[in-house]
């Protein structure tokens, strides 16, 4: 008999075996014999033995595959798999904390930016009868977020959702100033030119309290002598601010020149770049995309990407060009709160800019089975993925618009926390 070795689970009916064993070690009338039911193949596997001898050529069968080998064979393979698993709910515990850091970071940014919109109705409210009060309580603003900028250069900006349709006005004079004071940060200013950009771009729009409402909450394009009347504006409030009295000088140039453009097409006087003050300049190019970005009918509304490619295909020859070219740099391509679609039909929102990929910024995807608490982020700079469009907000089905909490407005505040 020749000497071939198996494991007890790989004994079968038919198989010729001898067992190593003296006949009062087991019940089997001999120690060689061919396996020929089921009982003699549970008695043999009770013996417990390590292995066997089987004889092929007296055999009827092969034995079974080696169970032991496959189980070495899975153990490898469970083990990684246990291991993918545990190194995948890693990943989600990652993604729930960025995703509840990025809900703590949004709901402090609306609280304040709610704050600062009810203090700016009070010091526009106050403006005239209190003027002195009402200049030093929008000061006391500007020094807040010129302080957030210069002292932190980590601060970052954020897009809030906020609902209330009747401060709108006050939104676009905060999103206004904290552009402004976000470029001027990078263009350098210092801390005396920061808080003079900062009050010129609170006021800008002062003239308009001139202007009656039905002309200013006109839905219809304007007649010629409405258009006439809004260029205006800025005439009126360089009058409010003299009659005011306690706007600083440099201000009140903002004031008077917040449209007026670099190739002289802009108004009250159709100045060129060269006799409009590098303030006005700055609130005159953040003033352009904050309109475009939010316009009196939310559905022509662009999308912050839409504004930053108008203001830089359609419009760069009206800007200051190392100003225009700094804004796009720091606000990105896609400037976050951009919804976009991306190469494989995903739809994500984005959520910060990349500075040496301006065309692959970070995301934050939309997945139905997946709760927006543990939404998945995104780098597209090495994700094998690209942006292939831009969506405007009003566009959005509500649910994907509720997953990303996004209003109609593109309303923007600083974060300075670290």
């Amino acid at each position: 008999m020749s000497h071939n070795r198996i494991k007890p689970s790989q004994l079968c009916v038919g198989l010729y075996i001898q067992l190593d064993l003296s006949w009062m070690q087991h019940s089997f009338i001999s120690n060689s014999f061919k396996i020929k039911s089921e009982k003699q193949l549970a008695e043999l596997k009770k013996l417990n033995l390590s292995s066997i001898q089987y004889d092929p050529a007296r055999s009827d069968t092969a034995p079974l595959p080696l169970v032991e080998q496959a189980a070495e064979v899975a153990a490898p393979e469970a083990k990684a798999e246990a291991e993918q698993e545990a190194a995948q709910e890693k990943d989600k515990q990652k993604r729930i904390k960025k995703v509840k850091e990025r809900a703590v970071t949004l709901n402090r940014c609306e609280k304040a930016y709610a704050e600062t919109a009810a203090s700016l109705r009070e010091v526009m409210r106050n403006i005239m009868s209190q003027p002195q009060a009402a200049v030093e309580e929008a000061g006391e603003i500007i020094s807040g977020m010129v302080e957030s900028l210069m002292e932190n250069q980590e601060a970052t900006m954020h897009l809030v959702n906020m609902k209330g349709k009747s401060e709108s006005t006050y939104y676009h004079a905060i999103n206004v100033t904290i552009l402004a004071l976000m470029l001027g940060r990078q263009l350098g200013l210092d801390e005396q030119q920061m808080q003079d950009l900062g009050t010129g771009a609170m006021f800008h729009d002062l003239g308009y309290s001139e202007i009656p409402d039905k002309i200013l909450l006109k839905q219809e394009p304007l007649n010629q002598a409405e258009q006439n009347l809004i260029r205006m504006h800025p005439v009126y409030g360089v009058r409010q601010a003299d009659q005011i009295g306690a706007i600083p000088p440099e201000a009140v140039t903002i004031i008077e020149q917040h449209h007026e453009m670099s190739d002289g097409s802009g108004y009250p006087k159709g100045l060129v770049e060269s006799q409009i003050s590098e303030l006005a300049q700055i609130v005159a190019l953040v003033n352009a995309y904050d309109n475009l970005c939010n316009q009196k009918d939310p559905s022509k509304s662009c999308s912050p990407y839409e504004a930053i490619s108008t203001l830089f295909a359609k419009e760069r020859h009206r800007f200051n060009k190392e100003k225009i070219t700094l804004f796009i740099t720091s606000m990105g391509v896609y400037p976050p709160g951009t919804v976009v679609k991306l190469s494989d039909e995903t739809i994500a929102v984005v959520m910060s800019i990349n500075p040496n990929a301006l065309l692959a910024p970070k995301v934050m995807l939309y997945d139905a089975d997946i709760p927006s608490t543990e939404a998945r982020m995104l780098n597209l700079d090495n994700a094998g993925l690209k942006i292939v469009d831009s969506i405007r907000v009003s566009s959005l089905p509500e649910e994907i618009r509720s997953y990303f909490n996004l209003g109609d407005a593109v309303n923007i505040f600083i974060d300075s926390e670290r």
